[in-house]
């Protein structure tokens, strides 16, 4: 709710600076009055939509999808070497492979066993054993719990996907978690 009151905000204030709340202006106010129609159209269609939830705390739209499966890591025999995007590969970053997300998207992977979160960047394709869904690197592998085990049951979660309540839950840790994936 803070965040659709912060959107709302922003987005009246960005009018405001741009003189689209002055009706008097010199243009049409017609054409100023079909701006504002559509502008509010546009945000109620963004608070008109539907929403599941996947886990405490975690909302998704409902036409998105969310893959729930094993994840495993890799990272020393692989560092060093270039990945399907031709970046290099940094066991240190937070970065992952994917058979079916497009390279560059971002996920939240949420480790099902004990609730830890981790943002990483798919840049590789892979893996390649069967019944696996995600790779993650050496360090988001880490930051999951999911070291010594090697795999973990977990959900991939698009970014994109998510709601504005949960993206504000997880603000922080996303923006620091991005921030290590270069």
């Amino acid at each position: 709710m803070r965040f659709t009151a912060l959107l709302l905000f922003i987005l009246c204030s960005a009018m405001a600076s741009e003189g689209l709340s002055d009706l008097s202006l010199k243009k049409s106010k017609r054409s100023t009055l079909v701006e504002v129609k559509e502008f509010r159209e546009t945000v109620s269609e963004l608070l008109r939509e539907e929403y599941r939830e996947i886990a405490p705390g975690i909302k998704v739209k409902k036409e998105c999808k969310v893959e729930k499966g094993i994840a495993s890591w890799y990272g020393g025999r692989f560092h060093g070497r270039k990945t399907a995007n031709g970046e290099i590969y940094d066991l240190f970053k937070f970065t992952a492979a994917s058979r079916t997300l497009p390279l560059g998207t971002y996920v939240l992977v949420r480790n099902e066993e004990n609730g830890k979160v981790v943002t990483v960047r798919v840049n590789d394709r892979g893996p390649y054993v069967d019944g696996r869904i995600i790779d993650l690197s050496q360090a988001a592998a880490y930051k999951l719990g999911m070291m010594l085990d090697g795999v973990a049951m977990v959900q991939v979660i698009p970014l994109r996907c998510l709601s504005s309540e949960s993206l504000t839950k997880y603000y922080d840790s996303i923006i620091l978690d991005i921030a290590n994936t270069y």
